[in-house]
């Protein structure tokens, strides 16, 4: 009786050491993102500004014909950017349910893991080596095999590695280990902030002297290093020195491996408590799922209620556009208009990441005090007021001799701090907001409904902003104004919501619950 009421105990209570675990193979996937995320970008719109700057006849025709003036690096960057927001939609659910099906002796998920997640590292360290091939369109055509086979692989492994976490948790615990699982995420993501500097002390450490210099400095459009004035550093024949990402690369690879290491050694010796093995468990999910799917026009709600979906799911489509284009264009920006080299310009991007996370739960107290929408609100004004006044503080203090001017430092730290916690107060409570106007029976629905808009967002973003930059002569300060318009549109238009507020003495249980499985999906 004893020894039953200690087991009954423990599935009570969540292993929080294997859930850690688990969480080794996130932490692989999200230190990859984010080293791809903060460095191809600079890659690319080195490449491509050579390229563009050749004189060939197609080259010629493009940056000379005004009907093609829309053309721009910026915008050829930021679409490749996207390649990995479209194979996510196309192939991660695909994969996903795959990995389902699969029954092997080290379970359903790992072998797409132990499989992918190696050649995936392979093809992310060839990233920069492609890019020292010194003929830029043969560099490019590379580069972008390497980078369609990266985004490829990825998805694969992406949902199994995702779905490691609810094979080895009660339904009933899922919420705490999700939260286990996504602090294990923000570490990955953390560390590839960080990683830049790491490999600069490795190669530096191991003799490599000047590839450890080079990695600390800025470059110009082309890829070439400058030094504080702007001026191109030249080795000792006189010619034009770049930055090798390489160790960079490398040395993220080798920690998603050992990553990969970890997980592997916890999969052996736990496999014995995967819960998908047992019979039942996948049919009666999807099942489930089958059952919510439904057209909007078919929901049993009222016509006013509709409404407020169709204006909400609006509004995120425009809030995301802004915020999926911060990320692939940071880098360049810092180092093209901040002259701040690329290992260092992370630093910048994980302020904006502690503050949005150190902001998720008084954001999440907020939409409960004030209400969800009024939160949503508030954050859109205040990160449209802070990139309004960035980007006029840019132009009216402007760069000299390649220092950008202390105030405009100060104002850009202020709007990075305070655009975190916007989005903070954003990102907690829209969706919360999209479930409730659907109510509990529907939560699987409304949640597809939510991904499509953001998912839409995640492509169009990025494309639309590097339109935005090249139109205004590839100046990134740009980027402000157009995620400014875009966080403005979506606030107009998030005002028109009418609905998915509870009220106070409604239980709101389930809609924490809906929440914390939306997220972890």
């Amino acid at each position: 009786m004893k020894k039953d009421k200690t087991a009954a105990s423990a599935a009570d209570k969540l292993n929080y050491k294997r859930t850690f675990l688990i969480g080794f193979g996130f932490m692989g996937c999200m230190v990859l993102w984010s080293v791809y995320n903060s460095y191809v970008p600079v890659i690319l719109r080195g490449k491509l500004t050579e390229i563009w700057s050749g004189d060939s006849a197609f080259i010629q025709f493009i940056t000379t014909h005004p009907w093609m003036s829309w053309l721009s690096v910026a915008l050829l960057v930021n679409a490749v950017m996207t390649i990995d927001n479209v194979f996510g939609v196309i192939f991660q659910p695909f994969f996903g349910k795959k990995s389902d099906h699969t029954h092997t002796k080290m379970g359903k998920r790992m072998p797409y893991i132990l499989v992918f997640l190696p050649l995936c590292a392979l093809a992310f360290s060839f990233i920069p080596v492609a890019a020292t091939v010194k003929a830029a369109g043969l560099s490019i055509l590379l580069m972008m095999s390497v980078i369609i086979c990266f985004n490829f692989m990825m998805s694969i492994w992406r949902s199994p590695v995702v779905s490691l976490m609810p094979d080895f948790t009660p339904s009933h615990l899922q919420s705490d280990a999700n939260a286990v699982i996504n602090i294990m995420g923000g570490i990955g993501q953390m560390v590839g902030f960080v990683v830049g500097i790491i490999a600069s002390a490795i190669v530096g450490i191991l003799g490599f002297t000047t590839m450890s210099q080079a990695l600390k400095a800025s470059t110009n459009d082309f890829g070439q290093i400058v030094d504080d004035a702007g001026n191109l550093v030249l080795d000792a024949a006189g010619n034009a020195q770049y930055v090798n990402y390489t160790p960079v690369f490398v040395v993220t690879a080798a920690i998603s491996l050992l990553c990969l290491l970890v997980l592997t050694i916890f999969y052996k010796r736990n496999k014995k408590y995967d819960l998908s093995a047992e019979v039942g468990f996948e049919k009666g999910n999807n099942e489930e799922k089958k059952k919510e799917k439904i057209k909007i026009r078919n929901l049993p709600i009222t016509k006013d209620e509709k409404r407020s979906l169709l204006i909400m799911l609006a509004a995120l489509f425009l809030i995301n556009n802004a915020t999926e284009a911060i990320v692939p264009n940071f880098t360049n920006f810092a180092n093209g208009t901040l002259h701040v080299a690329p290992i260092y310009s992370t630093l910048m991007m994980a302020v904006f990441a502690v503050s949005l996370a150190a902001f998720g739960i008084p954001a999440g107290i907020m939409g409960r005090k004030l209400g969800r929408k009024k939160t949503i609100i508030i954050g859109l004004i205040a990160i449209v007021a802070m990139f309004a006044v960035y980007l006029t503080v840019s132009q009216i203090l402007p760069s000299e001799e390649g220092k950008v001017n202390t105030f405009t430092w100060v104002t850009l730290w202020v709007a990075l701090v305070v655009g975190g916690a916007a989005v903070g107060c954003i990102n907690i409570n829209t969706l919360p907001l999209v479930l409730a106007i659907g109510g509990r029976e529907y939560v699987g629905t409304f949640t597809g409904y939510y991904y499509t808009a953001t998912m839409s967002a995640s492509v169009t973003g990025p494309i639309l902003c590097g339109l935005v930059i090249g139109l205004f002569k590839e100046d990134y300060n740009f980027m402000f104004l157009f995620c400014a318009i875009m966080f403005t549109l979506g606030l107009a238009v998030i005002t028109q919501v009418r609905h998915g507020e509870l009220s106070k003495d409604e239980d709101d249980t389930w809609l924490k619950e809906a929440v914390e499985e939306a997220e972890k999906d």
